[in-house]
């Protein structure tokens, strides 16, 4: 009599934030799961309120360690997200895949190896693909003052090594649980505007994590798909965010001699309300 296999474990978390877009929820979760040949716990941390709760419902009956939390209360930072996900982890890693994500297979691989490799390492960042199949980010480095994207706008096969770099995108990114746990602060910065991110990479490598960017694995992402918008306010709440980030790691005499008249945000005609 043949015996039944017994089902492997989840060795990883991930955690897919979702705000409306159901479409956008529906084409990340399908390629997640047509893509990834590991074993994995899934999160899902959403405030939408379009038929996404709804779909996710229906959704976690069809599928196996699924943990769905929805909020009836708007998220106000990415930081929320992943906190709450770091409430339900079962597994020493979590990677960060938003649904404006669609991964390509085998995207795992590589950062669950890196961590295996070397304890001293706290994130892995992943190749960020745009729409056209070039690079939106592979990883970020500081430029004096000025976070830059590696890679921006190169052909989708280049920068496909592994390599340190001072921050990368949490967009697509995995995460080792012990070195994010408990210090993904939810007040820093206004709302989700492109600044929490770098500045979660800075909050590790000052625990004296590494920050690490792994070519081989890739996802393609649509930037500002969710919460993203061209506002007078969002661009108010940009500039806040980057003078916190320039202020509280060291950055800000700098931008000031380059940027004179900087302490006044509200001066800057784009910027006005």
């Amino acid at each position: 009599m043949a015996e039944t296999p017994v089902k492997q474990g989840p060795v990883f978390d991930v955690v897919v934030p979702t705000h409306n877009r159901i479409e956008l929820t529906i084409r990340c979760l399908e390629r997640l799961y047509m893509f990834t040949r590991t074993p994995f716990h899934l999160i899902i941390t959403d405030d939408s309120t379009d038929l996404t709760p709804l779909w996710l419902n229906q959704f976690c009956k069809e599928h196996e360690d699924v943990c769905y939390i929805h909020s009836a209360v708007p998220y106000k930072t990415g930081n929320q997200f992943f906190n709450k996900a770091l409430e339900h982890v079962r597994t020493p890693y979590l990677a960060t895949v938003m649904n404006s994500m669609t991964v390509e297979p085998e995207w795992e691989l590589g950062p669950l190896q890196i961590f295996q490799n070397d304890a001293k390492v706290g994130i892995v960042g992943m190749k960020c693909l745009l729409p056209n199949g070039r690079i939106e980010s592979a990883g970020i480095k500081m430029n004096k003052w000025l976070p830059c994207d590696m890679g921006r706008d190169l052909a989708g096969h280049r920068l496909s090594l592994t390599y340190p770099c001072d921050a990368v995108q949490w967009a697509f990114a995995m995460l080792r649980v012990e070195a994010v746990k408990g210090k993904l602060e939810e007040n820093t910065f206004h709302g989700f505007r492109g600044w929490d991110d770098i500045d979660n990479c800075f909050v590790l490598k000052k625990h004296g994590w590494q920050v690490v960017y792994c070519g081989s694995s890739a996802g393609y992402h649509e930037p500002r798909a969710t919460r993203g918008d061209d506002s007078k306010a969002a661009e108010l709440q940009n500039r806040e965010n980057g003078i916190a980030f320039y202020k509280r790691w060291g950055f800000w005499e700098d931008f000031v001699k380059e940027n004179p008249g900087a302490e006044d945000i509200h001066a800057h005609p784009k910027a006005a309300a």
